[in-house]
Parts: structure tokens; sequence; C-alpha cells
């Protein structure tokens, strides 16, 4: 019972110190492949000997002072070793890269200070040329502020012809606008007897062409064709007065007869009608109240639509006589604005060219301060 109370309440000292001379070898054992000189090995070794032997002198104190134990054992030695090991490891590690650091930043200064060297003697060499380039620059300058005032120049001549290109243009527009707006009365009747005259066949003609006796309204149609065409009317006998009329009936025959009547009145020249024609179908025909289309369909179809186009070319005559003046006018107005465009585009084609050739100045400067 009392073994077993020792075995248990006790504490066996499995452990020995080593003496002086193996906590030596020990030391010099580990520390070998160690890089150190002799002096600083044995001082190491020294140091080791001397932090073990006093820790195990100060817990014998302990142990007695307080009764407690602190075990200073032979694996805290080498322990104490291998710390020494790593943390001179860590330190040589350290300083060798901050020594590597500082070797490449003297090189780095020695590199900068050796391309200053190079720089100031490239500088010097080219001193002479940065002299003549200053020179060309400041000739170069001079031009262009000569070609700027240039410049100023023609865009204010080009801006005051714009101004009064766009004036002419607009007041050519203007013409051109009444012009459209008086014909605009003229040109839908006069397509329209062109569309009646599309409707019409030689087949058509010639059943006109075939009367014996033709009525009164086919009569006066024919009569109002043949002057605007210019057919002059035969004399003949009046059975009621038996004196000597007009008749327009075999000329109108005549005419009727041609193959291309219906296409000659198709291109009819209703720009160069004589003065004469037409003063002689305003005054005769159109006031006559049988001259209708919608009368003269009760006698021919054919003839209707010969009397559209008679009609047709006295309105649009009346209309041209109002509009010629204004074409004269407008063709002024388009001589005006072609000159002025004219001239425009000339001083726009200098205007470019001298920018064109002050851009490039620009240009060639930047260059220059480049180099």
């Amino acid at each position: 019972k009392q073994w077993h109370q020792r075995r248990v309440r006790g504490t066996i000292d499995w452990f020995q110190a080593w003496p002086e001379d193996a906590l030596e070898i020990v030391a010099q054992r580990f520390l070998e492949d160690v890089e150190l000189s002799d002096e600083h090995r044995s001082g190491v070794v020294n140091v080791c000997k001397n932090f073990h032997e006093t820790t195990r002198m100060l817990s014998q104190r302990f142990q007695r002072e307080l009764n407690r134990y602190n075990y200073v054992t032979p694996t805290s030695y080498l322990e104490l070793i291998y710390t020494y090991k790593n943390l001179l490891g860590k330190c040589r590690d350290k300083v060798a890269y901050q020594k590597k650091r500082y070797t490449v930043g003297l090189e780095k200064l020695d590199s900068a200070r050796s391309q200053v060297s190079q720089m100031q003697i490239d500088l010097q060499a080219l001193q002479p040329q940065l002299v003549v380039a200053s020179k060309e620059v400041d000739e170069i300058m001079v031009v262009i502020e000569r070609d700027s005032i240039e410049v100023a120049k023609t865009e204010k001549v080009v801006k005051a012809e714009e101004v009064v290109a766009n004036e002419q243009a607009a007041v050519a527009k203007g013409i051109k606008d009444e012009c459209d707006a008086d014909l605009a009365e003229a040109i839908p009747i006069l397509e329209a007897a062109l569309a009646a005259l599309n409707t019409l066949t030689p087949s058509d003609i010639t059943i006109v062409k075939s009367m014996k006796s033709p009525p009164p309204g086919v009569r006066l149609v024919m009569e109002a064709v043949c002057i605007l065409k210019g057919i002059k009317p035969e004399r003949v006998n009046d059975p009621a007065t038996g004196k000597k009329v007009d008749d327009f009936w075999k000329p109108s025959q005549k005419v009727l007869g041609d193959m291309k009547f219906l296409q000659s009145l198709k291109e009819y020249d209703k720009d160069n009608v004589s003065p004469a024609f037409i003063k002689k179908i305003r005054n005769t025909y159109i006031p006559n109240p049988e001259f209708v289309p919608e009368k003269i369909r009760q006698a021919s179809n054919a003839a209707e639509g010969l009397c559209k186009w008679v009609r047709a070319i006295e309105a649009y005559d009346r209309v041209a006589k109002v509009v010629a003046p204004k074409k004269a006018a407008l063709a002024i107005a388009e001589s005006k604005f072609a000159e002025a465009q004219k001239s425009l585009n000339a001083k726009r084609a200098m205007l470019k060219e001298v920018q064109d050739k002050l851009q490039s100045l620009r240009e060639k400067i930047e260059e220059k301060k480049k180099k």
C-alpha cells in the first residue's frame, strides 16, 4: 500500500545532466553545418552552454525555494541550438535580401548616372541642330500668323458671298414658285386635253372625215383646229346670200386625212403659237356658247376631244403670256445665281487651299517640336 502511494504521488527523475564537455561537443556537432568563423563558433558554443547551465541552476533554486519543478533536459539544450540556427538563418536571409536591394539600387543609380552623362553628351551634340530647329519654328510661326490673317479675310469674303448667293437663290426660287403656281392652272387642262386625244383612234377621225354634211358643232371645232394649225379656208359661194364666204370643211378633210394628225396635235408647239391665231380663237370661238365640250359631244365624240384640245391651247397661252415675263426674270435671276455660285465656289476653293496650307504648316511645326 505504501509503495502504491509513493508510485502514484511521486515523480521519478529520469533525466541526468550532461557534463560541460558533452554540452560543448553536442553544440560543436550541431553547429558544424552553420557557416561561422572559428572564433564566432567558439563564442556561440560558450553562450549555449552558459544559457543551459544558468537555466538549470535557476531551475534548482526555483525548486528549492518554491518547491516547484522546471525541467531542463538535454532536449531543451538541443531546442536551444535549433532555435539559434533558425533565427540565424532568418536574419541572414533578411540581411541578404536587404543587401540585394541595396546592390540593385546602386546598379540602377550607376546606370542612371551613365545615361544622364550620355544624354548630356547627346544634348551637347544636338545643340546646333536645336538652334536651327528653333529658328525654323520661328520662321514657320511667322508664316502661320500671316496665313491665319489671310484665312480670316478669305473666310469673311466667303461668308459675305454665301449670303449674296443665298439671297439670289431665294429670289430665283420665289419667281419659280410663282411660275409654277400660274402654270398650275393651265397644265391640268392641257393634260386633260392630251388624255382626251389619247382616247381617239384613227377610225374616230375617219368617221369625222367621211361626214358629207357635218353638224355645226363639228364644223365649229374643225375651223378652230385649222386656225391653230395655220390652214387657210376655201372661198365658196354662200347659198343664202350668193356671196363668197370662208369654208374650212374641205381643208379640214385634208387635215383629217393626214395619218399623223393626232400626233401633230400632241406635239403642237404650245409655247410659240401665232398671236393672230390665238386672238381669233379667243375672240371668236372661246366666247361662243356652242363651243363647249358638253355640246360638241352631242355631235361627235371625236370632235369633243378636239374641242378640249383647242380650249386647252388657248388657256395655256393665256397663262403663258402672264408667266413669260416671270420666266425671263427667272432666267436672269438664275443666271445671277449661277455667277454668284461660280464665284463662291472659286472663293471656297481658294479658302480650302489656304486652310490646307495652314494645316500643313501646323503639322510641320508640331513635328519640329517633337524633334
